[in-house]
C-alpha cells in the first residue's frame, strides 16, 4: 500500500511542474478581457448536445442553462426552488394539480414573446418517452399540460407528486418555441433558441462553444458580459496554464495537486463552492462477474478512500459514505459503508462466484490525472485481491457514451445533483425503470423510490431515503469515493462569479475588470 501511495505522489510531482513551469512564465501576461467582455471558460467536459431534453453530461447542462431556462429555478445553496418563467404556483388540494402563473413580458431569442403554448409544447416534449431522453423518468408523474389562457397552464398529475416543482427546474424540461420555432428538431439542436441571458454565437464542436449576450434578456441590465466561451480542454495542466497565462478567465475544477501552484500565481485565485460533487466508481452490475454482490463487496472493502482524500485530493476532499451528497436534502449521515478492510474483502471474494481470479478493465479520461492517479490506486487494491486490471485510457465523451451504452466494466465519475430534490440522483442511479443505471435491480429499493416521491410528508421521504442509502451501501452496486467542493481557478479580474452548490454558473453578474 505504500509503495502504491508513493506512485501516486511522484505522478502527483509531475503534474505539479507541469503547471508551475507556465506559472513562471505567465507572469506579467495581460488579456484584453476587461475591454471586450468575453470571458473564457476552460472546462473538461464538451458540450456536445443543446437540446434540453437529450443534453447529457454536465457539460451539456451547465451550457443549456445560459440558453435556455425554466418554470421554477434552483436557490444558490440547493435548498429549493425559487421563481423562474413561472412567477407563482398552487397545488390543489389533492395534490393531483398544480397551476402556473407565467412571467410576462419574456422573449425568446428570435425576439418572439413566450407564452403558455410554448409551455405546453415543452413539457409535452420533455415528457414523451424516447431512448435518448435521460432525464424523461422524472416527469412520468405529468398526464397532462393544459392551457387556461396566454400567462396560466395547468399541470395534471396521475399521484400527488412531491419532487414535481423540483423537477421543473431541470434543464431537461426548460422552455422552447412551441414547434422549435419553424425549425426541425435537428435544426433546433444545432441552432438552439431560448429566453436565457445568453444565446448560441458559435459553436465549433470539439473545441469550443460561444455563447452571446442576449440583448432582449427579460432581467432589466444583465446580462454584462459580452460573451462567455466554454473552450474544451481535456488536460488538467493545459486549463491551468492557460489561466495562468491569462488565455482563459476561469479554470473549471483545478486538480488538487495543482491548487498549490495555482494559488501562487499572480493574478489569480482559487474559489471554492459549496458542491453536491461526488465521485464514484461506476461498476456494470449486467456483467459478470460484476453481478454478483460479494464480488461488489469485496471490491469495495479492498479501497482505503481516507488514503485517497490524502494521497490523491490532497485533503481536499472528504470520505464519502452514501451515494448521495451530503449537501443535498436526504443525505443519511448515519449510512455505514464498506470502510477499508483487506481481511474481509478477501473474505467476500472468497464467498463469491470468482473467488481466485478474474479480469476487467477500468475506463479512464484522458486529461484527467486525478482519475488517472484513481485508477491506479483501485488498480493496485484490487490485485491484493487477485483481480487483473487493465487501465484503458478514453476521451470524455467517449467515456460517458460508453456507460449510456453500457459498453464498460467499470469507471470514475463526478457527479453533481441538477435539482434540490434527491429523487432525480436516486432513480437516475437504482430505479430499475430509469433509463441510465448500471443495470442493478432491488424490488425494494424500486418500491422505496416510488413512495418517497409519491409521499408529502418529507419526514417519511427522508426515512425512505436513508434505508435506499443503506441498501445501495451493503449492496454495492456503485463505490461512493469522495465529497469533493466546487474549486475554481479564476483570475482576479472577473468579479461576481459564483456557482451554485447544484453546479449552475450564474453569469449574468459577472463582469470582467482590468488588471493591475
Amino acid at each position: 500500500m505504500m509503495r502504491m501511495f508513493r506512485m501516486v505522489r511522484k505522478l502527483a510531482a509531475v503534474a505539479v511542474a507541469a503547471v508551475m513551469m507556465t506559472s513562471v512564465a505567465a507572469c506579467g501576461s495581460r488579456s484584453t478581457a476587461a475591454e471586450t467582455q468575453d470571458l473564457v471558460v476552460a472546462r473538461s467536459l464538451e458540450t456536445t448536445d443543446m437540446l434540453p431534453a437529450t443534453g447529457y453530461s454536465n457539460g451539456d447542462i451547465w451550457a443549456i442553462q445560459q440558453v435556455f431556462q425554466t418554470l421554477t429555478r434552483n436557490k444558490t445553496d440547493g435548498s429549493g426552488v425559487e421563481p423562474g418563467l413561472a412567477v407563482s404556483w398552487k397545488k390543489s388540494s389533492d395534490g393531483r394539480s398544480w397551476t402556473f402563473n407565467l412571467r410576462k413580458g419574456v422573449k425568446f431569442h428570435n425576439g418572439r414573446t413566450m407564452t403558455a403554448k410554448d409551455v405546453k409544447f415543452s413539457i409535452d416534449f420533455a415528457r414523451t418517452a424516447r431512448d435518448d431522453k435521460p432525464w424523461q423518468f422524472l416527469f412520468v408523474a405529468i398526464k397532462d399540460v393544459r392551457i387556461i389562457d396566454d400567462y396560466t397552464v395547468r399541470l395534471d398529475l396521475t399521484q400527488p407528486w412531491a419532487p414535481l416543482l423540483a423537477d421543473l427546474s431541470m434543464s431537461a424540461i426548460s422552455i422552447m418555441p412551441a414547434d422549435f420555432a419553424g425549425k426541425s428538431e435537428s435544426q433546433f439542436r444545432s441552432d438552439p433558441i431560448g429566453t436565457g441571458p445568453f444565446k448560441v454565437g458559435e459553436w465549433k464542436k470539439g473545441d469550443y462553444i460561444k455563447l452571446v449576450r442576449n440583448t432582449d434578456y427579460w432581467e432589466q441590465g444583465k446580462p454584462k458580459l459580452n460573451s462567455v466561451t466554454f473552450k474544451y480542454v481535456a488536460d488538467a495542466n493545459t486549463r491551468s496554464q492557460m489561466v495562468q497565462a491569462g488565455q482563459a478567465q476561469i479554470d473549471e475544477f483545478p486538480t488538487a495537486v495543482s491548487v498549490a501552484a495555482l494559488k501562487k500565481t499572480k493574478n489569480v485565485h482559487v474559489d471554492s463552492f459549496p458542491s453536491t460533487s461526488l465521485i464514484w466508481v461506476n461498476l456494470n452490475n449486467r456483467k459478470k462477474p460484476l453481478n454478483d454482490v460479494h464480488v461488489r463487496r469485496a471490491m469495495a472493502y479492498a479501497i482505503d478512500k481516507q488514503a485517497i482524500v490524502r494521497a490523491v485530493y490532497y485533503g481536499q476532499a472528504e470520505s464519502a459514505n452514501s451515494m448521495l451528497s451530503k449537501n443535498l436534502m436526504g443525505y443519511a449521515k448515519e449510512t455505514k459503508d464498506l470502510k477499508y478492510d483487506m481481511a474481509k474483502a478477501k473474505e467476500e471474494l472468497a464467498r463469491s462466484s470468482a473467488p481466485k481470479h478474474f479480469s476487467l478493465t477500468i475506463q479512464v479520461q484522458s486529461g484527467d490525472p486525478e482519475k488517472s492517479m484513481l485508477a491506479q490506486v483501485l488498480q493496485e487494491s484490487w490485485k491484493e485481491l487477485g483481480i487483473d486490471v487493465t487501465l484503458q485510457t478514453l476521451d470524455s465523451t467517449t467515456v460517458y457514451s460508453n456507460r449510456t451504452a453500457g459498453d464498460f466494466d467499470v469507471a470514475m465519475f463526478e457527479m453533481t445533483n441538477d435539482i434540490s430534490d434527491p429523487d432525480e440522483w436516486m432513480q437516475y442511479m437504482f430505479s430499475s425503470s430509469a433509463n441510465v443505471n448500471s443495470g442493478y435491480r432491488n424490488t425494494r429499493v424500486d418500491e422505496l423510490i416510488k413512495k418517497a416521491a409519491a409521499d408529502g410528508d418529507d419526514g417519511a421521504r427522508l426515512k425512505d431515503y436513508a434505508e435506499v442509502q443503506q441498501i445501495i451501501a451493503d449492496e454495492a452496486p456503485e463505490i461512493p469515493l469522495v465529497y469533493k467542493p466546487g474549486l475554481f481557478a479564476v483570475r482576479d479580474q472577473v468579479k461576481d462569479f459564483k456557482v451554485t452548490t447544484l453546479g449552475e454558473y450564474k453569469l449574468a453578474d459577472t463582469t470582467i475588470a482590468r488588471e493591475d
